[in-house]
């Protein structure tokens, strides 16, 4: 009995030290996909849907699945000379023992602006 309780135990433990792993692999993937959307958009140039197009692509190339749908659509604000890309995201728990999971991710990237 002592046995299978340590071994329960261990499993839960496992299982939650698993879940961080993800959520930080997760994050990273968000922030990684804000930074490329941020610089899709900074060209002169860019076309209008760029940032969003760009968040989608890293996103889904390196985060699908259900924790992927966990992740919102980015609000990329076009300054005068500056990008700002915001997401939010809440990643569920796993066991009822841990805590969900809130974090927003906002970068900000130079903007190209036209020679004067």
């Amino acid at each position: 009995m002592p046995t299978l309780v340590a071994l329960g135990m261990f499993l839960m433990m496992f299982t939650v030290f698993a879940q961080f792993a993800v959520w930080q692999y997760g994050r990273g993937v968000v922030r990684s996909a804000a930074l490329e959307a941020a610089r899709a958009a900074a060209p002169l140039n860019a076309a209008p849907g760029a940032c969003e197009r760009r968040f989608a692509d890293v996103k889904e190339g390196l985060l699908g699945g259900p924790i992927g749908g966990q992740v919102s659509a980015p609000r990329c604000e076009l300054g005068t000379d500056t990008v700002t890309v915001t997401v939010d995201a809440q990643f569920e728990r796993w066991l009822p023992i841990s805590p969900d999971w809130e974090f927003t991710v906002t970068v900000t990237a130079a903007r190209e602006v036209a020679p004067t």
